[in-house]
């Protein structure tokens, strides 16, 4: 460990490091009269004090790594399972949030477990086979999607519709009748009458229901039946009446008619004879008259100008009407003159019943003045 100096007396040390004599395989420290060897980090010296072997840190509490140890010469790693990362003292595995590093392979929401992750399908949607893709869910294939009766299926989602003749309820679901004679009475002219599902119009006596369901339109009963009047039949809006010829008045049932008896009112108008006939009448003149253009009024006939007077000689026209006339006022003052002699003679019975009254109430006087 020392060397002799060329004074022959003094003794300098040996750097056997520096000289090469150390035969260490890694590090050689020089001590004053010696030297020794040690090893880089990783490694442990040799039983011969010099060679280094390599340390295997991951057979000692797996190297103080969290997941896997790998050793190296001189050193070692250590590394983290899938879904994890190496913590920055390299040796702890911290979860690896795929969802939030998008590295998830989700069609629609990554959910993060510890270690790894697992998709879920928004509503309306199952997770296929492979546990990354989502398809629709038909739900009207379960229980028709609960609908009370029409299922429609869409992309993620369903609706429930109804029948002509009903409304969803709130809950999206059921199906409750409508009455639609409550609003605008169901678009019907005149009667609205509802049921399940559905409704119908009908009309009022009269009226027959239009093409189109709700219109009512005017039954012409005139044409319908030719027989519903005896003699005319006016249609009207939703009826009809019957009415009778000139000469005719209509029966009590409205349908039938009867002759008027002209003659029967101011002897139809006729100046002389009025004559009924079956839905008419006519007048006629007495001998001596001939009937007005009007065929009412009689004017005096002037036999001797038409010459049908049998007269041989000379023919005086007279008017016929003036004697009737004349008879009739002899008439009428010869029942007056009955009258006033009636009257006349109930004044004198009457007088001369107030006499026998007065003579009795005398006599009787006289017997009381006798006595």
């Amino acid at each position: 460990g020392y060397r002799l100096n060329v004074d022959g007396k003094t003794c300098d040390d040996i750097h056997e490091c520096s000289e090469g004599l150390s035969g260490c395989n890694q590090v050689c420290n020089n001590t004053i009269g010696s030297y020794y060897c040690t090893c880089f980090e990783g490694y442990y010296l040799s039983r011969n004090d010099r060679t280094c072997s390599d340390i295997n840190e991951c057979n000692t509490s797996n190297g103080g790594c969290n997941h896997t140890c790998t050793n190296s010469d001189g050193s070692y790693t250590c590394s983290c399972n899938d879904g994890y990362e190496l913590n920055f003292d390299d040796h702890a595995c911290d979860d690896l949030n795929e969802c939030t590093l998008g590295t998830h392979l989700c069609e629609h929401t990554c959910v993060n477990d510890i270690g790894s992750y697992h998709c879920v399908c928004d509503t309306g949607y199952y997770l296929k086979g492979n546990g990354f893709n989502c398809s629709d869910t038909n739900e009207c294939n379960s229980n028709n999607g609960g609908c009370n009766q029409t299922c429609i299926n869409e992309i993620g989602s369903f609706h429930c519709e109804c029948d002509i003749g009903y409304t969803l309820d709130d809950d999206g679901l059921g199906c409750t009748d409508i009455n639609e004679c409550d609003t605008d009475n169901g678009g019907c002219d005149h009667n609205c009458t509802d049921s399940i599902g559905s409704y119908n119009c009908s009309c009022d006596i009269g009226y027959i229901l239009a093409t189109d369901n709700h219109a009512c339109n005017d039954i012409n009963e005139c044409n319908e039946r030719t027989d519903i009047c005896e003699q005319v039949c006016n249609n009207t809006i939703g009826s009809y009446l019957c009415e009778c010829d000139i000469g005719y008045e209509l029966d009590t049932n409205a349908i039938n008619c009867s002759d008027i008896n002209e003659c029967d009112n101011e002897n139809g108008g006729c100046d002389h004879n009025c004559y009924n006939e079956i839905g008419s009448f006519h007048c006629d003149c007495n001998i001596g008259y001939l009937l007005e253009d009007d065929g009412l009024g009689c004017k005096d006939q002037d036999e001797c100008a038409v010459n049908i007077d049998g007269c041989d000689q000379n023919c005086h026209n007279s008017i016929l009407v003036v004697i009737k006339y004349v008879i009739i006022l002899l008439e009428a003052t010869t029942v007056l003159v009955l009258k006033v002699i009636i009257l006349v003679e109930m004044i004198v019975l009457a007088q001369m019943s107030m006499n026998v009254l007065q003579a009795m109430e005398d006599v009787n006087t006289t017997v009381i003045i006798t006595l």
